[in-house]
């Protein structure tokens, strides 16, 4: 025991603690995604706190919102380079020449503006596609303001200009110094086609008819009834953050240690459900979360959840969500530097896991806001939070 503190000390001494739970930011890159659904839960409460009111299609447009944001920020960021590798670079940092992308067109390209059968081959090519590509990836920004809070379109034009500036400047500034320089350019035409593409989202809402637009269904949640369910929420928060911190030690003691545990991480994952979930609820019928917070799993009849129900109900979450989350960010960072013109089987993948986890942290949110509201593998499960 002595010999384990003090090799905790002088791992802390070293900072060598920061480094392995930083490992390289890629901890940061997992835990977005969560950090996203916390984020939009925060922001929801508020405005349903503020408004009163808050229809289920305002709340899954808010949320797909604020994940579309935290997808475009890992575009510009992944693949994550190694330090060694982003330290040999002696390429260009910046590109301050506006509308170069055309001089390169007209330069890497048979291009010709009268001949139409250059047309295909140009279009192809990443001196078309990437800035293509930038005015696309920012078609929603003002699509988004102009339906949802009807803003004026200098604001819009300034707001995804403020959000393109921000993206180049992660860049730029090696996703904050921890590089040490650009690993990607700086380039103002990345600017100037986002920031269009912010406008021609705002307009482009012309082409869906105010029926659609104005016309919503869906369930109204009302503050006075109290919809949100805190507990739910506060248990799902504890007992997420005990499995990273088993997790973390779990590294370390075996990365920088070097003790004699499996190294093979599945079955840490497996081991993360089986404590964490299934044991906890299986002898008191609460995870550690919903014992703090009052919350429980129990079977749609009122009586209390059986083994298998628990297995599918946690399952559900758990042995199917992370893996699609996971499987999604490694999609992410397998992608190349710029986007290509052509699909591959990596983009197909990425767009149907994206979609798949997009509609399963739907469910999610709105069983967190609304109460009558039960989760795919709660249904499958017949079993109920309460």
């Amino acid at each position: 025991m002595y010999e384990l503190i003090t090799k905790l000390y002088q791992l802390a001494l070293s900072s060598h603690v920061v480094s392995t739970l930083l490992e390289p930011v890629h901890v940061i890159i997992l835990a977005l995604p969560l950090a996203t659904l916390l984020v939009a839960i925060l922001i929801l409460a508020g405005q349903l706190r503020l408004k009163t009111t808050l229809t289920e299609r305002n709340l899954v447009s808010t949320y797909s919102f604020i994940w579309y944001l935290a997808a475009a920020y890992l575009l510009i960021i992944l693949p994550l380079p190694t330090r060694s590798s982003v330290a040999a670079m002696t390429g260009a940092e910046y590109n301050l020449q506006p509308f170069f992308f055309l001089s390169q067109l007209k330069l890497l390209t048979p291009f010709q503006l009268h001949d139409s059968s250059t047309w295909l081959s140009a279009f192809k090519s990443s001196s078309f596609f990437q800035p293509f590509f930038n005015v696309l990836l920012f078609m929603p920004i003002g699509a988004y303001l102009k339906w949802r809070h009807h803003w004026p379109l200098w604001l819009i034009t300034l707001s995804s200009f403020t959000l393109s500036l921000f993206f180049e400047t992660t860049q730029l500034t090696g996703l904050y110094g921890y590089y040490s320089r650009a690993y990607r350019m700086f380039d103002v035409d990345d600017l100037l086609m986002n920031t269009l593409g912010g406008v021609v989202g705002a307009w482009a809402l012309v082409f869906i008819p105010a029926k659609w637009r104005n016309t919503d269904h869906s369930t109204v949640l009302n503050w006075t009834h109290h919809p949100i369910n805190w507990r739910r929420i506060g248990a799902l928060l504890v007992d997420w953050g005990l499995i990273a911190a088993f997790d973390g030690a779990y590294f370390i003691l075996v990365k920088h240690f070097g003790l004699n545990l499996p190294h093979d991480y599945r079955w840490l994952y497996v081991g993360d459900i089986l404590l964490f979930f299934i044991l906890p609820t299986v002898l008191t019928g609460k995870t550690v979360g919903g014992l703090l917070f009052n919350s429980r799993v129990r079977s749609v009849s009122g009586r209390r959840a059986n083994p298998l129900q628990l297995l599918i109900h946690y399952g559900g979450l758990y042995f199917v969500g992370l893996p699609l989350l996971f499987l999604d960010l490694w999609l992410f960072n397998r992608l190349g530097d710029l986007p290509s013109a052509s699909l591959n089987r990596l983009d197909v993948y990425l767009v149907g896991v994206s979609l798949l986890l997009l509609i399963m942290s739907y469910d999610l949110l709105l069983a967190l806001f609304n109460r009558q509201h039960h989760l795919w593998c709660e249904r499958l499960s017949r079993t109920t939070v309460v």
